[in-house]
């Protein structure tokens, strides 16, 4: 089965407080998750930059999945560290936005037999959008090779 992979980006009208259990991923882990997100106006001016290796929500066995279909197609590096080697997984996903808001997380979906499964979510302040508004947002996963 064919498997897609999209990127969401919660639109919420009002900010709400949750307290959410923090997830940061550190070089040499199973897995070392970094995401980087460009939010531009539709002239293309940047509006906002956010990175982070911290997520409120990081389900490792999916990601675990996710990256093993990933990486069946071959194209991704394997770099040596130290004398440890390492795959190195990038993905890009972009988004434009169709309303005004504020996104208040970044979240990585796999959809996996028509049902959507939550990979990892970066939670930050937020920024607000208007209509017109993209987001680029790169995934970076770095695991171990065995």
């Amino acid at each position: 089965m064919r498997r897609i992979v999209f990127l969401l980006s919660a639109l919420l009208l009002i900010p709400v407080g949750i307290s959410f259990g923090i997830t940061q991923t550190e070089f040499g882990d199973n897995v070392f998750v970094f995401v980087q997100s460009t939010i531009r106006d539709s002239d293309g001016t940047l509006v906002a930059y956010l990175e982070s290796t911290k997520f409120s929500d990081l389900n490792l066995p999916a990601l675990k999945s996710f990256l093993d279909y990933e990486a069946s197609n071959g194209n991704d590096p394997i770099i040596t560290i130290n004398g440890e080697k390492f795959q190195v997984i990038r993905r890009v996903q972009t988004q434009e936005f169709s309303s005004d808001g504020l996104v208040a997380s970044n979240v990585l979906f796999d959809n996996v037999d028509g049902k959507p499964i939550m990979l990892a979510r970066f939670a930050h302040d937020g920024y607000t959008t208007v209509a017109g508004d993209t987001i680029e947002s790169m995934w970076t996963f770095v695991r171990p090779v065995s």
